[in-house]
């Protein structure tokens, strides 16, 4: 028993293994299907709902912006370095002038008027240099400086006619959104009314590994492939779908409880060698070893002392004699566990 149990446990691993593969590669396949859905269409952009004239002209202003201030910025870079060496180049004279003078105050020497003339001369003219110099400087800052507030009223304008053509721009999106959405739903929704079937019938029949893989795969596609697509609304349809699910399923389980215990009930009310015939032997080994009647499902009470050969519940009997060797056998063996002996017909489940 303990090795046929296991056996039947690899088998089920195995049955769980199949499912599994199998709807990874629907799963796989199915995606691939599901993210080729939006290539039906081509891209809505906001750039569409634009007037096109204003646009190409911002943008013309723009491009040449960056060309001249690309043309500017060395032109920038050289005013600068000009109007730093002709700072310094004043500086210096400038302080060895007024050493000078001061030098020729000390000595009061008038021969010496005409050389201040000329170094007064020379100063006036590096000052000059210098001015010019950081007059260049300016003019070039000034000039990135208005290419700078042209680009800015450029990305300001692209940005109003973006506001401005921003409601057109979500209503195609949306448009899009929704055909697609529409084309997946269509996918997906006669995946899980096939799924649904397969889950419902009765008995499920050797191929049930395969089934249940398309179910897991199709329980897939609808609540991850499909209802996130659009997230505005998509929650609402998943958990919509999901209450809706739960209240089908939750449905049938009820209906398929109420039945069981209809079954069961109108079961013990037949004669004892009809329902022993109607028991499954492997079944009714399972449910005994984990002391629950094979008859009624119901658990078997321990008391000390006695020996149980009749369901306390349902009053199957459980255990008898073997006929040959009178040791006490369950009831649903086929042969005697002492000596063999086969059982009789009317102790043998179907």
């Amino acid at each position: 028993m303990k090795g046929q149990r296991s056996r039947e446990g690899v088998f089920q691993v195995l049955n769980w293994l199949v499912s599994i593969v199998l709807a990874g590669f629907l799963i796989g396949f199915g995606g691939l299907v599901i993210g080729d859905l939006p290539k039906v269409s081509s891209p809505v952009t906001v750039e569409q709902f634009m007037p096109a004239g204003r646009q190409a002209e911002l943008e013309q202003v723009k491009q040449r912006v960056e060309t001249e201030r690309a043309g500017l910025l060395p032109r920038l870079e050289a005013a600068g370095e000009k109007r730093d060496r002709a700072t310094e180049t004043y500086t210096s004279a400038r302080e060895a002038f007024d050493n000078w003078v001061k030098t020729r105050t000390a000595t009061g020497d008038g021969a010496q008027d005409t050389e201040l003339l000329s170094r007064t001369r020379e100063l006036d003219r590096l000052k000059s240099l210098q001015d010019v110099a950081r007059a260049e400087h300016d003019a070039a800052s000034d000039a990135l400086t208005a290419l700078g507030t042209q680009e800015a009223a450029a990305d300001k304008a692209l940005a109003g006619l973006k506001t401005a053509a921003e409601p057109a721009y979500k209503q195609a999106r949306f448009l899009q959104d929704l055909k697609v959405f529409l084309l997946r739903l269509a996918l997906t929704l006669p995946l899980l009314g096939i799924s649904a079937w397969m889950l419902m019938r009765r008995p499920r029949g050797d191929y049930w590994p395969f089934k249940r893989g398309f179910i897991l795969f199709s329980a897939f596609a609808f609540f991850v492939e499909l209802v996130p697509y659009l997230p505005d609304y998509g929650g609402y349809v998943r958990f919509g779908v999901g209450i809706l699910l739960t209240i089908v399923i939750g449905h049938f389980l009820i209906r398929s409880a109420r039945a069981y215990l209809a079954k069961r009930e109108a079961d013990e009310q037949k004669a004892e060698p009809e329902r022993v015939q109607a028991i499954n032997y492997d079944e009714a080994l399972k449910k005994i070893g984990a002391r629950t009647c094979p008859g009624c499902d119901r658990g078997l009470p321990t008391m000390e002392g006695t020996q149980l050969d009749y369901c306390v519940h349902c009053g199957l009997h459980l255990f008898n004699h073997c006929s040959a060797c009178k040791t006490r056998k369950f009831a649903f063996f086929r042969y005697c566990m002492s000596c063999g002996s086969l059982a009789s017909p009317e102790g043998q489940a179907g």
